[in-house]
Formats: C-alpha cells, sequence, structure tokens
C-alpha cells in the first residue's frame, strides 16, 4: 500500500473494523507538485497555469493499475519543477488518494505537458 495516501489508509482500515468504506470517487485527478506534498511540496499545475486532469485507468492486473490513456495537462504559462504526481478525489481542493514520486521534471513555459499511458502504475 505504499502508493496510497492516509486518507485511503484509513478509509481501509475503518473497513476491515466493520465500518463502510464510503463511495468510490466518480474521477480520480492528477496534479503535479515540486516537494513532497505531505511535508510543504507546492502543486504546480497551477503555476503554470494547468488544471487537474482526470485519469481513464486500464484493468487491475498483478496487483497494480495504470492509466490506459495520456494525462495531457496542456500547454504550460510559465515555468516549474515537478517531483511528483499527485491523485485526488476533486478537480481541485479534495482528499490526497495517491502520491507517486518522480524524476525531477523541468517544466518550460509553451511546453505541452503530458503523462504517457502506461507511465502511471497504483501497486500494492
Amino acid at each position: 500500500m505504499s502508493d496510497m495516501s492516509a486518507y485511503v489508509g484509513d478509509k481501509l482500515l475503518n473497513w476491515i473494523k466493520g465500518t463502510a468504506f464510503g463511495t468510490a470517487p466518480s474521477s480520480v485527478y492528477a496534479s503535479l507538485y515540486n516537494g513532497d506534498p505531505d511535508s510543504a511540496g507546492t502543486e504546480v499545475t497551477g503555476t503554470v497555469n494547468l488544471t487537474r486532469q482526470a485519469i481513464t485507468w486500464g484493468s487491475v492486473s498483478a496487483r497494480a493499475l495504470s492509466n490506459s490513456a495520456q494525462i495531457s495537462f496542456g500547454t504550460a504559462n510559465g515555468s516549474a519543477t515537478a517531483t511528483y504526481v499527485v491523485l485526488w478525489d476533486a478537480s481541485s481542493a479534495g482528499n490526497q488518494i495517491s502520491k507517486k514520486s518522480i524524476s525531477s521534471a523541468s517544466i518550460t513555459n509553451g511546453e505541452t505537458v503530458a503523462i504517457a499511458a502506461s507511465a502511471l502504475t497504483l501497486s500494492y
């Protein structure tokens, strides 16, 4: 469960002890962060005038789930560095579902920002 947030972990533990798990989110959204979102990291998605994007998922296989389509954030209007992809249950604010550390990626003004299909995987 290393990919999952404390929010999801708490939901799972409560379900194990007999409490309802809750309704699944209608969509899961990806955002980009510079630094760990749990330790003062900053969401850069808004910094470069991009928005969180809904993710299209494939099927669960071998204890893993990957995006089945490219996640396109659009064209950056500014520069930033991304070191995490963070998943949310809402297009703004909301609850963190998961975070993935990535190799430091420099986003430059005018660059089209995207995550390729199958490049984002959650596992347990």
